[in-house]
């Protein structure tokens, strides 16, 4: 017996996708905000600048790929919550899911059951917020 597929309509339509993606591409990010996206991402490469505490934590940091990633992501974010310009909290909402996978633990870390979430949530109580 085969059960017969549900159906389906369409609830966009290819030119909405493209000129959402427009819109998107215009949210505005501040300087300061940048400069914040780059020293989250910075910090997970150098994670003793940020506190000593992480020192030997992280064997491989984010890329810089991570900080165009985070920079859109936190855009299409103030998108959905009708903003059009990106606040330091669409970041921090966004950085586990931007980074956790981008970082690599080191043994000793793993050794001590810390997670990447726990090195990301360390990250964000110590850079700066603009």
């Amino acid at each position: 017996s085969s059960a017969k597929p549900p159906e389906t309509s369409p609830v966009t339509t290819p030119e909405q996708v493209a000129a959402s993606r427009d819109l998107v591409n215009q949210i505005y990010i501040d300087d300061a905000v940048r400069g914040y996206i780059v020293d989250l991402v910075r910090a997970t490469r150098f994670p003793e600048t940020v506190d000593v505490k992480l020192r030997g934590l992280i064997r491989a940091g984010a890329s810089p790929r991570a900080t165009i990633n985070l920079a859109l992501a936190s855009r299409a974010n103030a998108f959905m919550h009708h903003r059009s310009f990106v606040t330091p909290q669409d970041i921090k909402d966004l950085a586990h899911d931007i980074l956790r996978h981008r970082i690599l633990l080191s043994y000793e870390a793993e050794a001590e059951n810390i997670s990447t979430d726990d090195v990301i949530d360390h990250i964000l109580t110590k850079v700066p917020v603009p």
